[in-house]
């Protein structure tokens, strides 16, 4: 599962630190704190979807970050006055993808490929305001591959807060590939994109947490526990117009709307989310997506895992857990 940013002209830097890749010597470099975080370093094609709002190094592998989550985004919508269970992912990949950029020497235009993403939040502490969450994350990178100077691939664990308390802790697994042998692995799906082919029916909306017809991510078939993946064109709020391949994040908004729909009307509102990526979800063919509940390790607790397949292969599995209601 890749994450891929496409720059087309020439952008113009705000501070010359932002062109320029860290090569000093182990340290502590000054903070940088006043420096705007450009869209191309979290691959993100619209400004009020960036989430971390800076970045400091504090030694060869460990990083202090901040972040802001919205609270009323026109997407990421609160559920039951708290956070919504996406934006602690999409932290994790933003902050990931940051650092890369910016302090491990990968140029924009590189692609990511994304092996896995998992974390656990804290409910009590996801409460929404009535401004922006304001969050600082400590990030710690592990079994780097580097190749010229720059990660090749790597582990980042994080630690999100919120005025001290911790609100999330996570970590995500990446490679790193240049465009060429991106162009390589991809061959002619390079250049495929989402057709404009009528949508499927939705589910209906309450059923998912979703606002509108658009945002729902999945299409009913003739089992209750299992849907087809459906995404609106022209949502950028999860997708990225120049991807080849269906963003991971709708994936994982995929699978916890499949999570719900499977549960209801248990009141179904997971902590914990883990996703193992096996291979990419294309734009030309049916994703077929399933749900079932397991057994889950904690008692008073609801585990479900929802698989994605296409053409009979594995995309991906996630495993999402959730306190019972009537604790």
């Amino acid at each position: 599962m890749s994450e891929t940013m496409h720059v087309s002209g020439t952008v113009q830097p705000r501070s010359p630190h932002q062109l320029r890749f860290n090569r000093k010597q182990p340290g502590t470099p000054p903070p940088r704190l006043d420096v705007p975080v450009r869209r191309e370093f979290v691959h993100r094609p619209f400004a009020d979807d960036i989430l971390v709002t800076s970045w400091r190094r504090l030694d060869e592998s460990h990083f202090s970050l901040t972040a802001q989550w919205p609270h009323d985004h026109g997407y990421f919508a609160p559920n039951r006055g708290r956070h919504h269970l996406i934006l602690t992912g999409e932290t994790i990949r933003q902050a990931g993808l940051l650092l890369s950029h910016t302090e491990l020497g990968v140029p924009v235009g590189h692609h990511f490929i994304l092996g896995d993403l998992v974390y656990t939040t804290h409910p009590e502490h996801l409460a929404v305001g009535s401004g922006p969450t304001s969050l600082t994350i400590d990030v710690t990178c592990s079994k780097m591959r580097m190749r010229a100077g720059a990660m090749a691939g790597g582990r980042f664990d994080m630690t999100i807060r919120k005025a001290g308390r911790i609100v999330a802790t996570g970590h995500s697994s990446v490679t790193v590939t240049s465009p060429a042998v991106y162009r390589r692995i991809r061959g002619e799906r390079l250049a495929a994109r989402r057709t404009l082919a009528p949508l499927p029916a939705p589910v209906p909306p309450r059923l998912t947490g979703s606002v509108s017809d658009s945002d729902v991510l999945l299409s009913p078939t003739d089992r209750p526990d299992r849907w087809l993946l459906r995404v609106a064109p022209g949502h950028a709020a999860v997708v990225n117009p120049a991807n080849d391949h269906v963003p991971g994040m709708v994936l994982l908004d995929a699978a916890q709307q499949a999570a719900r729909i499977l549960t209801v009307p248990d009141g179904f509102v997971p902590y914990a989310f883990g996703t193992d990526f096996r291979r990419y979800a294309e734009h030309d063919g049916p994703c077929v997506i399933e749900a079932r509940r397991i057994s889950s390790a904690l008692p008073c607790s609801t585990t479900v895992q929802v698989t994605g397949s296409q053409g009979g292969h594995p995309v991906f599995v996630s495993t999402l857990t959730a306190l019972d209601p009537r604790r």
